[in-house]
């Protein structure tokens, strides 16, 4: 009752103005569902794109999983339980009693020699143990150092190869018009990821308690979250090369009128389609007439086409075919093959005729 009460201010807002709206939307929404127009198959090309993405999605999916990478690349404080300001030796320590026979490896030795201070351990926590060891230039006081080596590596290069794969999906030539219609979108979407992570990772350095047990470094996080972001924007470019490419959504079955570039690419296609069409129908048309020579100037051949002939107008003069065509079996096979459940006997004996009399009338 005390919620009706506080709305009841509001209801002439409500009846007046966003009742009436939201029935004329429903409306709309409900016209738009039953005159879109039906879904058509994926074309052939388009699949082609969608198969490249499935493919992108799988190889960024692998690289998010934690498991993927030996324990040298894992954070040491969380394999250990340990705190940050916790000693040296301690520290490694407890890691060697996670090693085989209780010995470090080499990379544990020059993590070792490494993690001396609080700066560097921050370090290590925020761009991980290979900038750590790997970077020659990089020094404890200037953390801008361990940016520059990090972020062509762990950042410029997964978006680099996002892209790639992106718009190797989306290219015409190996995806169609369909999928091409979404390039310029896919990669602004792209490089708009690479900027927003650029940007965090050069400018996000969270505040980690001494005291407090495994802390979580932010280049573990963010490499799994890079990996699965990539990931979904991959599925959510697929779904909508799908969705437009066989209209099965409300969102994407406007008329082709509704974009005049891509209405145009499409006819352009389809022009392109019916001339290969038309180019192989004639070139299948001339191979049959220098085949029908061929049998025509054969003595044998011709003897043997004659007769197959005859035989083909005996049987059409004959009654025979009158309890053929009657045949509930020839009657759902003709009903397959022509795709309606109800043949015209007559029409297609008429056409038939036509059609051997055409062919025998030199006979």
């Amino acid at each position: 009752m005390g919620l009706l009460e506080s709305i009841k201010p509001f209801w002439p807002l409500l009846f007046t103005f966003v009742l009436p709206r939201a029935i004329n939307y429903y409306r709309v929404v409900k016209t738009a569902i039953r005159t879109r127009p039906p879904p058509r198959p994926l074309p052939e090309k388009t699949g082609r794109g969608l198969n490249a993405l499935f493919a992108s999605i799988c190889l960024f999916l692998y690289a998010s999983l934690p498991f993927r990478g030996a324990l040298e690349d894992h954070n040491i404080f969380v394999v250990t339980q340990s705190h940050l300001m916790m000693s040296t030796d301690v520290l490694f320590g407890r890691l060697a009693l996670m090693r085989e026979n209780g010995m470090l490896t080499s990379v544990d030795e020059a993590l070792k020699s490494k993690l001396t201070s609080s700066t560097v351990r921050q370090m290590y926590l925020a761009f991980g143990p290979s900038t750590l060891l790997k970077c020659t230039f990089c020094h404890p006081d200037d953390t801008t150092s361990y940016l520059l080596y990090h972020l062509p590596t762990n950042v410029l290069g997964p978006h680099l190869l996002h892209i790639l794969l992106v718009g190797i999906a989306t290219s015409e030539a190996v995806s169609g018009i369909e999928a091409h219609h979404w390039r310029q979108r896919a990669l602004i979407g792209s490089l708009v990821l690479l900027g927003i992570d650029a940007y965090l990772t050069s400018s996000y350095y969270p505040v980690i308690n001494p005291s407090m047990p495994a802390p979580a470094g932010t280049f573990w996080l963010a490499a799994s979250l890079r990996y699965v972001t990539l990931c979904a924007f991959d599925a959510a470019v697929a779904f909508l090369i799908y969705a437009s490419a066989t209209r099965r959504f409300l969102l994407f079955s406007a008329p082709a009128s509704a974009d005049p570039e891509l209405a145009r690419r499409r006819q352009e296609e389809m022009l392109t389609q019916a001339n290969v069409s038309l180019q192989m129908a004639s070139t299948n048309l001339r191979a049959y007439s220098v085949a029908r020579n061929a049998v025509l100037r054969n003595d044998l051949l011709k003897a043997t086409d004659d007769e197959y002939w005859r035989a083909v107008v005996a049987f059409e003069g004959s009654e025979g075919d009158e309890t053929l065509f009657e045949d509930e079996e020839v009657q759902a096979a003709l009903a397959a093959a022509y795709g309606t459940g109800k043949i015209d006997v007559q029409t297609m004996r008429r056409e038939t005729a036509a059609f051997v009399a055409n062919v025998t009338k030199g006979l």
